[in-house]
């Protein structure tokens, strides 16, 4: 193998490699500076009211099947988003970190809230859940003064809590794959450019030969 091929061999796998590490340090930096968060989930759930008489149970409940995407929509309105208000963040802000989920065929309505702050998380999605209830309540059919569904909260923030750390090797691992991958695009490029003048001083050389030799 000549000088001048392992050369190249050394440049592009330098490259590489450097784009590797550098892409890897990159990634688990971001991991180490991502501040921890932490969702908690709150559950609601919608029933037909139990003093109802058995022949209004199964309509109440299909009622409430069928309202079930208008409750999902519910949870994200200005009135029960009031409801977790008090803990230093406004209405809008607290709406872009919840999500609200509705299983299909169920009766329950799940809140899930994120918050760097984990007391604060399960204290807003208790609040949220609360406000949705009562909303729930406010807005149901009435009979003889008082709502036919009934609305129990099954799952309370505080008992529901998960954290989210980003994994630094998982981070460095993506981090380093795509510095692998500009790193090879990179060196190729380079090989490319180093490689295109020697070719045409060849072929100029080849073509002054030929003129000698006619």
């Amino acid at each position: 193998m000549s000088p001048r091929v392992k050369n190249v061999i050394v440049r592009f796998l330098g490259i590489v490699l450097g784009a590797t590490v550098l892409g890897a340090a990159l990634g688990a930096g971001v991991a180490a500076l991502r501040p921890e968060s932490y969702t908690s989930t709150t559950t609601v759930m919608v029933t037909p009211t139990k003093s109802l008489p058995s022949t209004q149970t199964e309509t109440v409940s299909q009622y409430i099947l069928s309202n079930m995407p208008t409750y999902n929509n519910l949870a994200m309105t200005s009135s029960v988003l009031q409801e977790a208000a008090d803990h230093g963040k406004g209405t809008d802000e607290i709406s872009k970190d919840l999500t609200v989920e509705v299983p299909t065929g169920s009766s329950l309505i799940k809140l899930a809230y994120t918050d760097a702050d984990k007391e604060r998380s399960a204290a807003i999605a208790d609040d949220l859940a609360a406000g949705l209830r009562d909303s729930i309540r406010q807005f149901s059919p009435q009979s003889d003064g008082a709502p036919q569904v009934d609305v129990s909260i099954v799952q309370k923030g505080s008992s529901a809590t998960t954290s989210d750390k980003p994994s630094v090797s998982q981070w460095a691992l993506i981090g380093g794959t795509m510095g692998a991958v500009l790193g090879l695009a990179a060196a190729q490029a380079a090989t490319r450019r180093r490689a295109a003048p020697r070719h045409h001083t060849s072929s100029a050389t080849a073509g002054q030969n030929d003129a000698l030799w006619s």
